[in-house]
């Protein structure tokens, strides 16, 4: 809901400070390459969840979108409102919340997780497995 203020408001920002920038989407390579150059990301993606933390950079998380799922100590959630999302800033640059970047932990896995478990997959024992079984239902014409 109110998706097309936010980015209009948003425009007019990237219009007025020659140092912003927005974007509709990056690509994954793109987005990775940016995420390394940032001070954190604002939002409320699950990517700040999920991906930035492997990262070590800060999220803001803003609303309950994300709520229920796992969160890193380098997700600061907000509500949105203006002081909120200043208050969050505010940690996200303080020394205390920068200091424990580089311990940041992901919930959702680290970097060679799919090849860990392509491994474990491909050397299942599959002998024994319980098959499911299925039934012919005939068909009844009309």
């Amino acid at each position: 809901t109110g998706g097309l203020l936010i980015i209009s408001k948003i425009e007019k920002f990237v219009e007025d400070h020659v140092n912003a920038y927005s974007f509709k989407s990056l690509g994954q390579v793109d987005y990775f390459s940016c995420i390394n150059l940032v001070d954190g990301v604002v939002g409320n993606s699950s990517s700040g969840l999920t991906e930035v933390p492997s990262f070590r950079k800060g999220t803001i998380n803003i609303g309950g979108r994300q709520e229920g799922r796992l969160y890193a100590t380098s997700v600061i959630n907000v509500e949105p409102t203006k002081e909120e999302i200043k208050k969050g800033l505010s940690k996200l640059y303080s020394d205390s919340f920068r200091a424990k970047l580089p311990s940041t932990e992901n919930p959702y896995g680290s970097p060679g997780s799919a090849s860990k478990i392509h491994k474990i997959v491909r050397d299942l024992e599959l002998e024994g497995l319980l098959k499911k079984s299925f039934f012919q239902v005939n068909r009844i014409e009309a």
